[in-house]
């Protein structure tokens, strides 16, 4: 449960005190340390481990999520990043079918940016690794809990929670995303040695112009989206899996999700030939949750939109080249690679037409 305490929204990390703690779970905390986390693949925010003693009923850890001090800072304020986790954990979390970590405190100040999460310390589950990729059965665990929440979303009775997040068609992703990612395609080809299809490059040459197409077609369906559906987002024990990272929910086709997942989440390897199946597969858990609406012929349309629109992501991240730690660069790297190949093989470009 979030908590209802009084506690102010810290400006940092040394704010996070014993008494603000104490006010901020309801219960008394006598004593914190602080462990910073995930360094090499939090982009936009910052994550540390509350190590705490305290009384009954207070986890001995904690995570604790605030807002980046970067550039990362400026361009989350811009995309509302941060209040769409927030509103996340606020108004779905706990109520959708998708599993989350339990949120001990949600808070956002009212004249910033400035927020703070507590969440559960996922730290015995087994976190997947975006650069090595997931395996097919992760892939399909997550499909099943996107299907939950794509199908919640639908439900009459929860149609309203859809107010709080924004189209995956915007005039920022028409005037500053599909702009950014010429010199992000120029960064990748200059230091990688895979070789591009000439579709492909001719078309990513002209991206801007070309990719806006995606947009509308990508809005004709009006379901929460997770938006970042990425390996380093998953958390897994077993058969059970945990989704955390909601900076980038949005609302439109569920196909989007689906295949930003697999086309970017997955070795090209795992995933070639897998495409159409792991989609049927979606569209059966859809329909499970009552959606039965979504032909397989719109949302595999969508799906190809989105395996070469959200090619924007990683190509755009490659812009900060000189600022990015070494793994970010190569998980860069690494899931444009796998896009370019997974526009390749399922004749993406086709419904650009």
């Amino acid at each position: 449960m979030v908590s209802a305490g009084t506690a102010s929204v810290p400006g940092g990390i040394d704010e996070l005190t014993p008494h603000w703690l104490t006010d901020a779970l309801g219960a008394t905390v006598t004593d914190v340390r602080v462990e910073r986390i995930a360094q090499d693949s939090g982009f936009s925010s910052l994550l540390y481990r509350l190590h705490l003693t305290a009384g009954e009923g207070v986890p001995a850890t904690l995570i604790a999520k605030l807002p980046a001090q970067s550039e990362a800072r400026g361009a989350m304020e811009l995309l509302g990043g941060y209040g769409r986790e927030l509103a996340f954990y606020r108004h779905v979390a706990g109520r959708a079918p998708m599993a989350t970590p339990q949120v001990h405190t949600a808070r956002m100040a009212e004249d910033s940016v400035d927020f703070v999460l507590l969440l559960e310390d996922l730290q015995h589950w087994d976190n997947a690794d975006h650069l090595a990729g997931l395996e097919t059965e992760q892939a399909r665990l997550c499909i099943d809990q996107l299907a939950g929440l794509h199908a919640w979303s639908c439900d009459a009775a929860n149609t309203s929670v859809l107010e709080h997040f924004p189209s995956l068609d915007t005039p920022l992703a028409r005037d500053l995303l599909l702009p950014a990612f010429a010199p992000g395609w120029q960064i990748y080809r200059d230091h990688s040695s895979a070789a591009v299809p000439a579709g492909v490059a001719r078309f990513a040459e002209d991206f801007a112009d070309r990719a806006v197409a995606a947009l509308p077609a990508l809005t004709e369906r009006d379901m929460l989206l997770h938006g970042d559906i990425r390996a380093d987002n998953l958390f897994f024990d077993g058969d059970r899996m945990k989704v955390v990272d909601f900076q980038f929910a949005a609302r439109g086709a569920g196909a989007a999700d689906i295949a930003y997942l697999v086309t970017q989440g997955l070795p090209t390897r795992t995933r070639a030939g897998g495409d159409e199946v792991l989609m049927r597969h979606y569209l059966d858990r859809l329909a499970g949750h009552g959606v039965t609406d979504y032909s397989f012929d719109d949302a595999w349309r969508h799906y190809r939109f989105a395996t070469v629109y959200l090619m924007v992501l990683p190509v755009i991240t490659l812009n900060g080249w000189d600022a990015l730690p070494e793994r970010s660069r190569r998980l860069c790297m690494t899931l444009t690679d796998r896009a370019v190949a997974a526009i390749d093989e399922i004749d993406a470009l086709e419904v650009f037409r």
